[in-house]
């Protein structure tokens, strides 16, 4: 089984590029539904980055590499 590497990289000041870590091309841009304020860290099937929002920061997950989201949490 082939399993697909990512590497993540901050888009815009509210998206974070997907990108296919063998082949380079972009796979996907996940839209946060916040202002970025860390730089978004890939580990194993998700990405994880910390985003500002209504005054209130929190960190967002997201799964790879559909860019589904799957936990908030208020910091």
């Amino acid at each position: 089984m082939n399993k697909k590497i990512f590497i993540a990289q901050q888009g815009s000041g509210s998206t974070i590029k997907i990108f296919d870590a063998e082949t380079g091309r972009l796979h996907r841009i996940i839209s946060t539904g916040g202002t970025i304020v860390s730089t978004p860290v890939v580990t194993g099937s998700v990405v994880t980055v910390t985003v500002e929002s209504g005054g209130s920061r929190m960190v967002k997950t997201f799964s790879l590499p559909n860019g589904g989201l799957k936990t908030t949490t208020v910091i």
